[in-house]
């Protein structure tokens, strides 16, 4: 059984970083809640911007995908910069 952070923006807006911000979202339980017809990733209050037309598995999947996604871009961008 995993065992997740509790969310917080306040700790969210704490982080300097994008990467921070990513990787602190990832230790936090992600969920999906009905949007319109589809499913929308959230993490406590926060909804991020990840939608799917899929199950709610589905949906979390793609934004864990796209979290670590972000971190990565943001961190590749910071060593070329």
């Amino acid at each position: 059984m995993s065992t997740y952070q509790v969310f917080s923006r306040e700790t969210l807006s704490s982080f300097k970083t994008l990467a921070e911000q990513c990787r602190y979202l990832l230790s936090c339980k992600i969920t999906a809640a009905a949007s319109g017809n589809t499913l929308q990733a959230r993490v406590g209050d926060f909804a991020l911007p990840v939608f799917c037309n899929g199950d709610e598995y589905q949906t979390i999947k793609k934004a864990v995908y796209w979290l670590k996604t972000q971190a990565a871009n943001y961190l590749n961008a910071a060593k070329g910069a």
